[in-house]
């Protein structure tokens, strides 16, 4: 995370301490008036330091319950790194503040603030309380919200930047073992030749064996990932492609070291990708981290399809096969097309498009079908 460069001097300063005085000018002092000129501020300061405020923030807390955050900060990767709750000047903040204690909001890194006066919060300690109507206050305020960092985020930080060194070597030799392998193994060659034959028949017969030998890394590298981050031990075993793969994954390493030893050099990086998940307070958050860890990931392992694509641990040929099944169903059951008005794809959470629109739509489908009696073949 990059240093906050902020001084009372600075623009963003004035403009808040300008629009404040605004809003007094009209005597508007309730809290949805004055809270937006320290949004803007936040807003500000968050891309100087290459991070995304995001207003009215919905997360859950640790005992479930459905919570929204009037500001928080997100990093790169999505992860929450500092909060913000909004008062007027009417309130009464320490009431307030623990009021959101008693609802479970988080406390690791959180400002509490009215026009007037800034309490920061971390690691559940009150550790800044400051009158801000003094531009050098607010700018301290600021800083120390923006600065902060735990062990955690601190490890994941240094294993992203030592990890992207390390995954293109390890991809390349993989890369090597399976052009070993298929020399001279011959139960991972004829598990190999299976699956390849299973790829092409389900999912284009043209699809090429590098193409497969990429998945088969993919997987490789990454399996422990989903395994761990989603709690999910059963990935395997429910989904018939990882079980397949694992099929001739295990036929790799078969003569050859041990999975686990040869990823142990990634350790630290898996280590820290599993602590790193733990911040995110849903599976959508998960899922959004796991998102922004691959689209670098693979950047660094295979940049011309990433760049090409934007994520490429959906290979284009098995999105090409689901994007041409849907417009099958679409024209023999609906008489209609992917392209005519009127067919929507709907997914609030669909990021580059490539994976996701799709599977929407052939649930959506099976749904549709289902109820009005059409057999999917």
């Amino acid at each position: 995370m990059e240093k906050l460069n902020l001084k009372p001097t600075h623009k963003p300063i004035k403009d808040y301490y300008k629009a404040l005085q605004q809003y007094e000018n009209y005597d508007l002092t309730h809290e949805g008036a004055v809270s937006n000129p320290f949004a803007i501020l936040l807003d500000v300061c968050a891309k100087k330091v290459k991070a995304t405020f995001v207003p009215q923030y919905q997360m859950r807390t640790k005992a479930g319950n459905r919570i929204s955050i009037d500001g928080t900060i997100l990093d790169e990767y999505g992860l929450p790194i500092a909060y913000w709750e909004a008062k007027d000047m009417d309130d009464d903040l320490p009431k307030a503040i623990q009021e959101k204690r008693d609802k479970g909001y988080p406390f690791d890194n959180i400002l509490f603030q009215t026009p007037e006066r800034a309490i920061l919060f971390q690691d559940e300690q009150e550790v800044l309380n400051t009158d801000i109507t003094d531009s050098k206050n607010l700018v301290e305020a600021l800083q120390y919200l923006l600065s902060y960092s735990d062990t955690t985020f601190n490890d994941w930080y240094e294993a992203v930047n030592k990890f992207s060194d390390k995954i293109p070597a390890h991809a390349d030799k993989l890369k090597e073992l399976i052009e070993e392998q298929h020399k001279t193994n011959a139960a991972y060659k004829s598990a190999f030749a299976k699956f390849y034959q299973a790829c092409c028949n389900s999912i284009n017969p043209n699809l090429s064996q590098d193409t497969v030998e990429e998945m088969l890394i993919q997987h490789i590298l990454t399996e422990r990932i989903l395994l761990k981050v989603f709690n999910r031990s059963d990935f395997t075993d429910r989904n018939i492609i990882a079980r397949e793969i694992e099929k001739v994954s295990a036929a790799l390493m078969q003569h050859s070291l041990s999975r686990d030893e040869f990823l142990k050099p990634l350790n630290p990086f898996y280590v820290a990708i599993e602590n790193a998940a733990t911040q995110c307070k849903d599976f959508a958050e998960k899922q959004h981290f796991l998102n922004t860890v691959y689209e670098k990931f693979f950047q660094d392992y295979c940049v011309k399809t990433a760049d090409t694509h934007g994520i490429v641990y959906t290979p284009q040929p098995i999105v090409d096969f689901m994007v041409n099944s849907v417009e099958y169903l679409l024209q023999d059951k609906f008489n209609r097309s992917l392209s005519d008005i009127g067919v929507h794809i709907i997914d609030p959470f669909v990021g580059t498009g490539n994976f996701t629109i799709v599977w929407t739509i052939l649930r959506f489908l099976e749904t549709k079908c289902r109820k009005e009696g059409i057999l999917l073949e």
